[in-house]
């Protein structure tokens, strides 16, 4: 499945053009003023996690979805899940309506719906549903870590290469 929606999400984002990109909802966090997500949009997301070399996580909401607020703030707004997003990841906060054609690609079938991508396109991650900040903590942790680590490790690499000249 992994595989099949990173081919989407690739193609998608790629064919993805300014109208319904930019047709931003203008919907805000539940918490106004504190939210765990970085990006408006997820061409914005996308691109930060492409230049900081950070995976991007995404999750899609819609209008009255109680458990997409309940996941923001009991999930995202835990103190130790934003800590970690904030260093490890690029946040976006998609509205459904705003993506229906990306939304439709990837087969979400409910809300709210999270997916986490490598800054190299692939998919890491997709989760469908509400899901606890224990339980979140144990399937992204380990997926984030990894993907700063290895961009860490080549960049050291890459250092000890150079020095050694």
């Amino acid at each position: 499945m992994k595989s099949a929606l990173l081919g989407v999400f690739t193609l998608v984002l790629l064919v993805a053009n300014g109208s319904e990109a930019n047709a931003q909802s203008g919907r805000r966090s539940a918490n106004p003023g504190h939210t765990p997500f970085k990006h408006a949009t997820i061409e914005a997301g996308w691109s930060s996690a492409i230049s900081a070399q950070k995976p991007m996580l995404v999750m899609f909401t819609t209008d009255g979805c109680v458990y997409c607020r309940k996941m923001e703030a009991e999930t995202f707004l835990n103190p130790s899940i934003h800590k970690m997003l904030s260093e490890n990841t690029e946040t976006v906060l998609a509205h459904a309506r705003d993506y229906r054609g990306l939304v439709k690609k990837l087969g979400v079938r409910g809300y709210p719906s999270t997916l986490l991508v490598s800054p190299q396109g692939e998919v890491l991650d997709f989760m469908e549903g509400f899901v606890d900040a224990k339980s979140f903590a144990q399937r992204v942790y380990p997926l984030v870590t990894k993907q700063t680590a290895q961009v860490g490790d080549a960049h050291t690499t890459m250092a000890a290469h150079t020095t050694d000249r």
